[in-house]
């Protein structure tokens, strides 16, 4: 019997460009022919891309305007890039750098069109509901992690007592274009490249098992397993500086643009449900939070799913086929077995799903602890009551959520 599919929209970028050197094409594609916002990070400001993009934009005679952010985005930060912007009159956006950068430039780009400070309308912070005005952006990722160039909210935090990390969100946030050149994250150190590679690792599997997920979704999650596995090989054989690097990067940016898309249609889970409060209190990078995370929380999802008839396909089944694609390179797993919701069982084993999350383990092996970023164990209960479940298949309660936090502490 052919499973039944349930009613579901998608939302996307209305146009995607990629392929090395396609920065060498931004000019031809800005919209309007108003002053430009550039929100860069501080490694593209001083790369040699920026020079030759600055005179094509003088040859053309755009005006524009080029701000700096370094970090996760502050309300703060957020609000002087619109008052900036808007003494310039600019009429576009685009940002380039990595998800930080992203989130700060869609921010900045709906700030333009709404009033007041950005904190009016943070989900969970804000009195105020974003209208979805915002001026055209582009988005131009330099690191392959969050896919913000292709969600719908723009990550805003404020640090320490009191701190935050929440979400300007709307539908028409998603960034009107999405430029994607692998060359742009050459030179981005290892120990970035893995913690990025993780995140977006991690937004694909939580959108996979996701109870929002969808047809859709769905090939975009596998595909984007695939990638990741194929592209993992340039940390994983350190592979860096040789001539494969661009087309791994490749694969690894086509990964986190997909998980992007997973995750602002399906929905994320535990891990990001935990990884969002973790960043708000302590300075651990989001990526490395989501790597040391895996493993613990999805051994109890999967645990847990053995009791829940209705989740145990969405889990042991999609584990089992992440497990294959990522430890045999095993794809044929895809074109059938469904069951369910859509669990993938015809080339699934248990010993494929246990071996995903040993693999997982390993790749928190490297990772500094979360007391190295200065969480203790008096900021678990905090951490806990900030988080959720989101989209799992399965909630784990604020015991399991506390246990997991003092495993990876």
């Amino acid at each position: 019997m052919v499973p039944f599919v349930k009613p579901f929209s998608h939302l996307g970028n209305q146009s995607l460009v990629y392929g090395e050197g396609a920065i060498r094409g931004l000019t031809g594609i800005i919209p309007g022919a108003g002053p430009i916002l550039f929100v860069t990070g501080r490694h593209f400001a001083v790369s040699s891309v920026w020079p030759h993009l600055e005179s094509a934009l003088k040859a053309e005679g755009r005006a524009y305007l080029r701000e700096t952010v370094s970090g996760e985005p502050s309300p703060e930060i957020v609000d002087a890039l619109a008052v900036a912007a808007r003494k310039r009159g600019a009429e576009a956006v685009i940002a380039i750098g990595g998800g930080s950068v992203l989130d700060a430039g869609k921010a900045a780009a709906a700030m333009l069109r709404h009033e007041g400070s950005v904190a009016d309308y943070l989900e969970g912070v804000g009195t105020k509901n974003p209208t979805g005005a915002a001026v055209p952006m582009i988005a131009v990722p330099t690191t392959a992690g969050t896919g913000s160039e292709a969600t719908k909210n723009a990550v805003i935090s404020r640090r320490g007592k009191g701190g935050f990390k929440k979400s300007l969100r709307h539908d028409n946030f998603i960034p009107r274009i999405a430029l994607i050149d692998p060359e742009l994250a050459l030179g981005c150190p290892e120990e970035v490249s893995r913690a990025c590679a993780l995140d977006a690792f991690c937004q694909l599997l939580e959108s996979f098992i996701s109870t929002g997920a969808t047809p859709v979704t769905d090939a975009l999650a596998r595909d984007g397993l695939i990638r990741f596995a194929g592209g993992r090989r340039l940390f994983g054989e350190n592979l860096f500086g040789t001539d494969e690097e661009t087309a791994l990067r490749g694969e690894l940016a086509l990964a986190a643009y997909y998980s992007g898309l997973t995750l602002a249609n399906a929905g994320l889970g535990t891990v990001h449900g935990l990884a969002g409060p973790l960043g708000a209190i302590c300075d651990v990078p989001h990526g490395a939070a989501c790597g040391l995370l895996l493993a613990p929380v999805f051994r109890r999802i999967q645990a847990a799913s053995a009791q829940e008839h209705s989740a145990a396909d969405a889990v042991q089944g999609r584990l089992a086929l992440a497990g294959a694609i990522l430890l045999r390179g095993d794809v044929r797993g895809m074109q059938g077995g469904q069951s369910g919701r859509g669990g993938y069982t015809a080339a699934s084993s248990e010993g494929d799903a246990e071996a995903v999350l040993d693999l997982f383990e390993e790749w928190a092996a490297p990772l500094p602890r979360l007391s190295h970023y200065g969480l203790t164990e008096n900021d678990l209960d905090a951490v806990v009551a900030a988080s959720d479940n989101k989209k799992s298949p399965v909630a784990l309660n604020a015991a399991a959520m506390r246990e997991i936090l003092a495993e990876v502490l």
